[in-house]
């Protein structure tokens, strides 16, 4: 098993006619832009403002163990300026009251950050052994986590009965739990936006014990059991038959060979007298 973390931070703001301006790092992005609001003869007016700032660091807890720290911070805050309606202030001056009438024009600022990490299990063998991966999160509630399998499809973070996902070893190749905490801020106007996010996530694996060796035990003995007493059956019954077989033609052949010879000697001896 091998953790790798890699982290991406963006941050995309703009306002009014700066911008847009894009930051991108992998640890640290940020940026700001300054709107250009100017109202006629001096009038009342607000210049847009938007600031963007993303941080993602990464602590190893140990070999199977990482923590993630995430922070999204936008600001956004709207502009306007004010037009004359009927008069060009350029031939009539504002203290003359060239601005007769006027207009309010409100501008747009934006601020959208992310700062985002992806940490990827790696089972390099598939004879590893199975890992209860334990996803814990704390801080912000907008963060998203996912996780995809090797397959490309989703796994739940949470199995049926609240049990933390198992990554099991037949299944060789990498995980990847992708982390993100946005933060997003747009205004217009005299209003005005301030988002600052973190949030922490720690993944930490714990090696299973393998579950196949007590079940692989458990049908030899049932494969034994009928090999015994179809060995034993047929012994008994092969000496019963062949012990009978064996003794009886042996007195019934040793008694007609004595009294053949017996009879011819006598009848020799009467004739010779």
């Amino acid at each position: 098993m091998e953790i790798v973390t890699k982290t991406y931070n963006r941050v995309l703001v703009q306002a009014n006619k700066d911008g847009p301006r894009l930051a991108i790092d992998d640890k640290e992005a940020g940026a700001s832009a300054l709107g250009k609001e100017a109202s006629h003869c001096n009038q009342d007016r607000q210049t847009s403002f938007a600031k963007g700032r993303a941080k993602t660091s990464v602590n190893k807890l140990n070999e199977l163990g990482v923590e993630v720290n995430l922070e999204s911070a936008a600001f956004a805050r709207g502009g306007y300026f004010i037009t004359c309606q009927e008069s060009n202030p350029r031939q009539f001056p504002c203290d003359t009251g060239g601005c007769l009438g006027n207009v309010t024009n409100n501008k747009l600022a934006s601020a959208d950050v992310s700062s985002s990490a992806r940490v990827e299990l790696r089972l390099l063998t598939a004879d590893s052994s199975d890992y209860r991966i334990k996803i814990s999160k704390s801080g912000s509630s907008d963060l998203v986590a996912t996780l995809i399998g090797p397959d490309g499809k989703e796994v739940k973070l949470n199995e049926p009965g609240g049990k933390d996902p198992v990554l099991r070893r037949a299944s060789k190749g990498s995980y990847q739990l992708n982390l993100e905490l946005p933060a997003v801020a747009s205004k217009k106007g005299q209003d005005r936006e301030e988002l600052e996010k973190s949030a922490t996530v720690r993944v930490q694996l714990i090696a299973l014990p393998t579950q196949e060796s007590p079940k692989t035990e458990t049908p030899k003995p049932e494969a034994s059991k009928p090999e015994t007493p179809k060995s034993e059956t047929p012994k008994p019954e092969a000496s019963k038959s062949e012990t009978p077989k064996s003794e009886a033609p042996k007195p019934e052949t040793s008694k007609p060979e004595t009294s053949k010879p017996e009879t011819p000697k006598s009848e020799a001896s009467k004739s010779k007298k």
